[in-house]
């Protein structure tokens, strides 16, 4: 469709170029949007089994019991 637009080549590669532009900043904050969230998901668990490890103040390693 672009290809048989009614504009001249200049101005058809410039608008490509603005879209890739355009996709790679989108593409960017996709990318810093997963990785905050993956290191605040990291940061919560690290916390959760810090928290429920001092509430107890004994460790109790899980053991398997057949049954």
């Amino acid at each position: 469709m672009y290809l048989f637009a009614p504009r001249s080549g200049a101005e058809t590669r410039r608008m490509f170029s603005q879209k890739g532009e355009d996709l790679k900043n989108t593409l960017g904050d996709i990318a810093n949007t997963v990785k905050d969230e993956v290191t605040m998901a990291q940061q919560n668990s690290t916390t959760d089994e810090t928290l429920s490890l001092t509430s107890t103040n004994t460790y109790k390693p899980m053991t398997y019991q057949p049954q």
